[in-house]
């Protein structure tokens, strides 16, 4: 697990990934994220998303236990996606709701990747 606890104001993001296997045989990652993802956490969500999309051909970001989502975020998950459509992975965000699915929407990633609740 990733713990970043060093923005000033006490703000801390939480992320670890977890493999699950598949019924094919394969297997995707779940990459949980908690607290808040602003400029100062954003750093570890993009190492743990990039690292997962590159050693897994699907991912999921569940995203249900995000308190606060800023842009700084919605350009880590940006990144992620197309790191992962350029080595021919797929990103799928799970548990996005409230302030988190509207600044997806607003950055147009739901349009880009499967967003749901």
């Amino acid at each position: 697990m990733l713990v970043f606890p060093v923005s000033p104001d006490g703000d801390v993001l939480r992320v670890h990934c977890r493999p699950v296997p598949l019924a094919d045989g394969t297997a995707a990652a779940i990459v949980f994220v908690d607290g808040e993802v602003d400029a100062e956490t954003t750093p570890v969500l993009q190492e743990a998303l990039l690292n997962a999309v590159d050693g897994y051909p699907t991912v999921y970001c569940d995203l249900n236990r995000v308190v606060f989502f800023g842009a700084a975020g919605a350009n880590s998950v940006a990144a992620a996606g197309r790191r992962a459509a350029t080595v021919g992975h797929r990103l799928e965000l799970c548990g996005a709701h409230g302030l988190t699915r509207q600044v997806l929407a607003i950055a147009g990633l739901d349009r880009l990747l499967t967003v749901s609740e």
